[in-house]
């Protein structure tokens, strides 16, 4: 499953992902995750890897702070899709949370990248400057 992929294959993927994470945790989802995978924080940082997804997870622990993260609305936005979301974090201060747009991009059947945006504007603008042209 390459960029032209059909949507249906993409959809399944990512809800497969997130129903894992949801169900199993992440070291489970990270699992299905491309091994060269990139994750783009919300606030620019990138992790790159199944390394570095677990060192994103890793850092919250290191905190005393749970990150949990729920999809809402799955949309394909060719070549990739969107993921309009809530992430929560816990700690002994209490819960904060956010409204996240997770742009999902593929590689040979699996998500390969992830970028978190606060705005959506920002996601379909990532979407659209990366999309073959």
């Amino acid at each position: 499953m390459g960029h032209d992929a059909p949507v249906d294959e993409r959809l399944d993927a990512v809800h497969e992902l997130w129903s894992t994470y949801r169900e199993h945790g992440a070291e489970q989802a990270i699992s299905l995750l491309d091994p060269e995978v990139e994750f783009i924080a919300h606030n620019g940082r990138v992790y790159r890897g199944h390394a570095g997804v677990r060192q994103f997870f890793a850092e919250f622990e290191e905190r005393g702070e749970r990150f949990m993260a729920s999809p809402y609305t799955f949309e394909p936005h060719d070549p990739d899709l969107l993921v309009i979301g809530h992430r929560r974090i816990q700690s002994d201060d209490g819960m904060r949370g956010d409204y996240l747009f997770f742009v999902h991009s593929f590689h040979d059947g699996r998500v390969a990248r992830i970028a978190a945006y606060t705005a959506k504007e920002d996601a379909l603008a990532d979407i659209t400057a990366r999309a073959p042209g």
